[in-house]
């Protein structure tokens, strides 16, 4: 299989998870411009394959006719799932213990229509959130909610209408929570112009607002930071960067042109996005600075995702005759790309886009959301293992279109919600999924070392490994980069603890124990000084 890799000039070597193929070198200017030069030849370094616990759909909701859910947050560690979308309200669904019935649906009172509805939920909490706009013929209405679990009604609401327009809300990116659920954010307009509101589950009304009078515009893909510090989202082709705590503006950033590929890492350091190209800024403290610009050509940005360890980077891009989409997982520690997907190319008159994208904390694990063709063109829901990429570990193959897709920070359940025809044909419908993956370890034979125990874990680059040795003999201690290079190794004779002072850069890596035996691995995440 043939593949085409682009990365940074200045990046002199390459070493990727795939097949031989030929790679692409890009060239990034000072004004940001992308040049492309195509050389050389690159080979795989691949880790044994892995032993994975059957991936499968825990449950699938399905209606064929009616309102569209859009959205599937998952909450309190896969607990929960909540979802929203047009012309319905929020709905909460019991999560991986569940059967796809729904627990509660939360709608406006009275005659309503035109309701659109987007969800947000904690992922270490019993808390979520609820925007719902609609029109009950009184002219547009907006109301927030929040929730706890299994309870359908409001811990608290907010009828802002006349204050607070939260726009069409049928869709993901209008509304976002921290992972601890303190701090909700909430775009929209207030008095004809741009407006994001900050809430907390204490108390209804926001707590502080960003405004900006000069823009009559509606904030798009709002992001906030896993502690709720920062609100990250964009207005047409400007990034803006805003504390919670006073809606206080930090930054902005000229992201060249409108798009909705949009990314951001837990932390707000890293911001993925691009239209034409695929490219990252990276926050110095006081502004964002473009760190890499990569060339995809004949495609156009669709989603992005960054991980918590501020370089796994993953970009989702819909090709321009909408027949096939592109996944590029792009590392900044090596300013290179490690690979890229291909899907196989469909046909018919239904175009194909990358709709949405996530990964988990440590960016193992991603999952993507596409409209998918008409005929063919691959799964319309499918979730990546960045160590075993050739094919998804996990595809979900549905009647329509797939609009939002979530993933858990251990990256074990995934959701996913969308229209049940395609997003092109007339018709309505809804499917909402629930999926769990789970890898048990990497190939071995019987009796292996074991009780492998990382600590501290994330680390600064060095670390302890606690181990047993089987009385076979030895074993060694190796650890390996996400592209499969060995960066260290050290030979184990007794059962114990090992000081490993590796001075590993920042990233995430997998350590294992090796013997005549077999094998076990767990995994490290090293932030750095």
């Amino acid at each position: 299989m043939k593949a085409s890799i682009t990365f940074l000039l200045f990046a002199f070597a390459l070493s990727a998870i795939a097949a031989r193929g030929t790679a692409e070198f890009s060239v990034l200017t000072e004004n940001g411009d992308v040049t492309q030069i195509t050389c050389g030849e690159y080979f795989s370094d691949q880790l044994p394959a892995p032993t994975y616990d059957p991936p499968e759909v825990l449950w699938h909701f399905t209606e064929p006719a009616g309102f569209q859910q859009k959205i599937a947050t998952i909450g309190l560690s896969g607990s929960y799932v909540l979802t929203g979308g047009w012309y319905g309200g929020a709905r909460m669904f019991q999560g991986y213990s569940g059967d796809g019935s729904v627990i509660w649906n939360y709608e406006p009172s009275g005659s309503w229509s035109s309701l659109a509805t987007t969800t947000a939920s904690a992922q270490d909490s019993d808390v979520f959130y609820a925007v719902q706009n609609w029109d009950d013929a009184k002219g547009a209405r907006t109301a927030i909610y929040c929730f706890q679990g299994d309870s359908g009604t409001p811990v608290w609401s907010w009828d802002c209408s006349g204050i607070f327009d939260s726009g069409s809300c049928d869709g993901p990116g209008r509304a976002a929570c921290s992972n601890d659920g303190t701090v909700l954010a909430v775009g929209g307009a207030m008095n004809g112009h741009l407006a994001v509101n900050f809430f907390c589950p204490d108390s209804a009304g926001p707590y502080a607002t960003f405004e900006d009078s000069s823009l009559a515009y509606y904030p798009r893909q709002v992001r906030i930071t896993a502690d709720g510090s920062k609100c990250i989202f964009r207005c047409s082709a400007t990034l803006y960067r805003v504390d919670t705590a006073t809606g206080a503006l930090e930054a902005t950033y000229d992201l060249g042109s409108s798009t909705d590929c949009f990314g951001v890492s837990p932390d707000g350091s890293v911001v993925a996005y691009g239209f034409t190209a695929a490219r990252i800024a990276v926050w110095d403290g006081a502004d964002y600075q473009l760190e890499a610009a990569i060339g995809v050509p004949g495609y156009y940005g669709g989603a992005a995702a960054a991980a918590g360890d501020n370089s796994t980077v993953y970009f989702g891009f819909y090709k321009n005759n909408y027949t096939t989409n592109r996944i590029i997982r792009y590392d900044l520690n090596t300013s290179s790309t490690q690979w890229i997907y291909d899907y196989p190319v469909g046909s018919g008159g239904y175009q194909d886009v990358v709709e949405w994208m996530d990964c988990s904390s440590d960016g193992r694990w991603m999952v993507t959301a596409s409209w998918g063709c008409e005929t063919g063109g691959g799964a319309e829901v499918n979730v990546f293992d960045d160590l075993y990429h050739d094919e998804p570990v996990c595809s979900i193959d549905t009647p329509g279109s797939m609009f939002h897709a979530d993933i858990t920070d251990d990256g074990r359940y995934v959701s996913a919600a969308g229209k049940h025809v395609h997003a092109n044909e007339m018709g309505s419908g809804s499917d909402v999924y629930m999926a769990e993956i789970d890898i048990l370890g990497l190939s071995t034979e019987t009796s292996p070392p074991s009780g492998l125990d990382i600590y501290p874990n994330p680390s600064a680059g060095s670390f302890s490994a606690s181990y047993r040795v089987p009385d076979s003999g030895t074993v060694s201690l190796e650890v390996y980069d996400q592209s499969g290079r060995l960066v260290h190794r050290q030979n184990l004779t007794e059962s114990g603890t090992a000081e490993v002072n590796a001075d590993l850069p920042s990233g995430v890596y997998t350590c294992r124990i090796s013997g005549q035996e077999g094998s076990e691995s767990a995994r490290l995440v090293v932030l750095g000084d």
